[in-house]
């Protein structure tokens, strides 16, 4: 099956699942890398396209084509996005005794939290301590440093499901998961929003939040969104919507 092909069939089989098949998709990407380097960037595309809200298909699409050899960062990326420490960091993060509410938590958040035998985790926000939703994307910014200018505002994408529970959290702690592969520099961020449509409900300020969880661990939102991303490959920004 012709490389191409290979990202169809795996874009159709991802519809059915929240999560990217990091491995899956490097795997093509590498493939293409090595037969037919010019198609790398068409496949790169059409994989945002199909899936134009999820951070970690921009990142690892902006990984591969940034690379000095687009096959092994295809590789790379991937076993990143598999190594994602945060959804351990988060789990260890909940005040002990707590009720959490995780909305749609990933595979590997929600074993983490099940091994907290402290925790009480529901599905629902009504009684919860900490209602926690993981970002699909983020806008990576910069903290500001002395004297300069102050830093943009920061954004975060959320599902409708997320924005949600989000929105009737009541007196619960609002916390936010940013994956690994979900922030996104400025300029792919602003090509994310502009493809997918995004509903204006579904995009959270930073300051909403009370506390985030990054690949470094808890922290404010605003030093979250200011940790490591990928390059703004230019090869994302500007073709035809």
């Amino acid at each position: 099956m012709h490389p191409l092909e290979q990202l169809r069939y795996l874009a159709r089989g991802w519809e059915t699942g929240d999560e990217l098949p990091a491995q899956e998709a490097a795997a093509v990407l590498a493939d293409l890398a090595g037969q037919n380097p010019g198609a790398l960037v068409q496949a790169c595309r059409r994989l945002v396209e199909r899936f134009p809200g999820s951070g970690a298909a921009w990142w690892l699409a902006a990984r591969a084509l940034t690379a000095a050899s687009a096959e092994d960062g295809a590789w790379e990326a991937a076993d990143d996005l598999g190594a994602d420490p945060t959804p351990e960091l988060a789990a260890r993060a909940m005040p002990t005794g707590s009720t959490v509410c995780a909305v749609q938590p990933p595979r590997e958040l929600a074993t983490h939290l099940r091994a907290r035998t402290d925790l009480r985790v529901q599905k629902k926000p009504r009684g919860a301590d900490v209602v926690v939703v993981v970002a699909g994307a983020a806008r990576h910014t910069p903290q500001r440093f002395f004297g300069g200018p102050p830093p943009a505002a920061g954004s975060l994408l959320l599902g409708a499901r997320a924005a949600a529970v989000a929105g009737s959290a009541g007196a619960a702690e609002l916390w936010v998961m940013v994956p690994r592969g979900a922030l996104l520099p400025a300029p792919l961020w602003d090509q994310l929003v502009a493809r997918c449509k995004v509903d204006v409900q579904d995009l959270w300020q930073a300051d909403r939040f009370g506390a985030a969880i990054g690949e470094d661990g808890p922290g404010t939102p605003q030093a979250v969104l200011a940790g490591p991303t990928c390059p703004a490959a230019a090869e994302l920004l500007g073709w035809e919507i």
